[in-house]
């Protein structure tokens, strides 16, 4: 099998603020939203993971300690116990996943679009001449997987910060910038 150096590879231009594969749009979709980096789900499954096993562990204790003062509790903790378990598993397991899948964001000269939502979906429309400054914010665990959150301020009382989690952090430094360059020349 031999490759042709010679001849150039045409390909696409990727978003500036999406590092993982190319996601196609569902057919429902009537507009390509660009979904989070694929690691952000990781992240909410190990800082999930982590609150969870953190919250079992003080429940088995504060469980024993009932149970040993009220042997009748037993049977009631151990199902309090193994119940939180099971939102947990299903909490990491399944609602995670859908929920990065809900996520997306789309990005036009005028406008940033935020798409999110298992059960209840909510697309927000930011205009970007009100668009009054963006701030890129990076904890600990989100820094350990190279993640920040995009936080867009707005003019306005009522959601006047809109947060986009889950981006790389340098795309979302670039998404920033670019942001910044195409907002309005509004006075505020």
């Amino acid at each position: 099998m031999t490759s042709h150096p010679a001849q150039p590879q045409a390909t696409a231009p990727t978003p500036v603020s999406h590092t993982g594969p190319a996601v196609a749009p569902r057919a429902d979709d009537a507009l390509a939203f660009l979904p989070l980096d694929p690691r952000a789900l990781r992240l909410w499954q190990v800082t999930d993971l982590l609150a969870f096993l953190v919250l079992l562990a003080v429940g088995l204790v504060v469980g024993a300690i009932l149970a040993l003062k009220w042997p009748g509790l037993l049977a009631w903790v151990l199902g309090c116990w193994v119940g939180f378990a099971l939102l947990g598993a299903w909490t990491i397991l399944y609602y995670h996943p859908r929920n990065y899948r809900a996520w997306g964001f789309r990005l036009d000269h005028r406008v940033l679009m935020i798409r999110r939502g298992v059960w209840f979906r909510t697309i927000k429309l930011l205009p970007l001449p009100r668009l009054q400054h963006v701030d890129v914010r990076s904890g600990p665990f989100q820094r350990r997987f190279g993640l920040a959150t995009l936080v867009l301020h707005t003019a306005g009382t009522h959601a006047a910060a809109i947060e986009v989690p889950g981006l790389d952090s340098h795309a979302a430094t670039l998404l920033r910038d670019q942001l910044v360059a195409a907002g309005g020349d509004d006075g505020v």
